[in-house]
């Protein structure tokens, strides 16, 4: 599983996706609605915080 963490005015915001395709896109959507810090971590520990250019 890929995990989307990040923060937004709630607090802290941690999620889970199948695949890298689904992270990145959400956390592109979580950027798009204002949260900040968003990186995603793949099952290897990579973090990923560069949405726009992952996801080509």
């Amino acid at each position: 599983m890929f995990e989307i963490n990040g923060f937004d005015t709630a607090g802290v915001v941690s999620l889970k996706r199948p695949t890298l395709a689904a992270a990145l896109k959400k956390a592109r959507e979580l950027v798009q609605d204002g949260c900040w810090d968003v990186q995603v971590v793949d099952p290897a520990g990579r973090i990923y915080t560069s949405f726009e250019e992952q996801a080509a």
